[in-house]
């Protein structure tokens, strides 16, 4: 399984060279080629081939995540599976949508894929990917927390690849009881070690991430993990093989 990061950013004024688009996931699987979340600031280099992936995973209708929430996009001719809430939610709709329901796994070519909620917005429900080919994977680029027990969503994953929005600022907030937000890079690393995964790549950089120096970036990395994580910080271009 190979894993690519067309982009890394969250939605802020910040950028720098290596995180200058919104957040998205290439997973190359055996047959399969899959992308996950288009947003508005988009990699250009997706465009031109972009109906060579097999179909499009969106994780919510923010913007950074999923173009129509604010443009008509009609190029792109592939099937672009999403929520019901997140279809309800933008303005504009894909060509090809197709519908699924959280906690319910779906085959897709080569990889099984199964949607879990996610606490992060009230208005614009999330959720993240748990996608299983030879390795698994979780995707949650935009995370409070998950709304189910995270023992029995986390269990057996080889990779967490999870939300940079704050390294170590408390970014959850409440309204009427109601959590939203996200979680901190430190309180991942946490989760980590909880439930045995010894591998976590940040991405959905946030401004602390996109300003911090590299040096000073590292080191918190390696005082949260306590060499039990590698933690890794993607950035636009980065690649990996499973």
């Amino acid at each position: 399984m190979i894993i690519e990061f067309p982009g890394t950013r969250g939605e802020i004024e910040e950028s720098s060279s290596i995180h200058l688009y919104h957040s998205s996931l290439i997973i190359k699987y055996k047959n399969t080629r899959a992308l996950v979340d288009f947003g508005t600031k988009y990699n250009p280099r997706l465009i031109d081939k972009i109906n060579d992936f097999d179909f499009i995973l969106i994780t919510h209708a923010h913007p950074d995540h999923y173009i129509w929430t604010l443009e008509d996009e009609n190029r792109i001719n592939i099937p672009v599976y999403l929520t019901r809430v997140t279809l309800d939610y933008g303005k504009y709709k894909p060509g090809d949508s197709k519908i699924i329901e959280s906690d319910k796994e779906y085959r897709l070519k080569d990889l099984d894929i199964t949607a879990y909620k996610v606490i992060h917005s009230l208005r614009c429900p999330a959720v993240g990917y748990k996608i299983k080919g030879d390795k698994t994977i979780i995707y949650a680029p935009d995370i409070l927390d998950f709304e189910k027990d995270k023992e029995i969503i986390l269990d057996g994953t080889s990779l967490l690849i999870a939300d940079g929005s704050s390294l170590n600022i408390n970014m959850a907030r409440q309204k009427e009881g109601n959590l939203f937000g996200h979680t901190r890079i430190k309180t991942i690393i946490g989760w980590c070690k909880k439930y045995g995964i010894d591998r976590l790549i940040v991405t959905h950089c946030g401004k602390q991430i996109v300003t911090m120096d590299n040096k000073e970036l590292n080191a918190k990395l390696e005082e949260y993990s306590e060499g039990k994580v590698d933690v890794a910080v993607a950035y636009d271009g980065y690649s990996i093989e499973l």
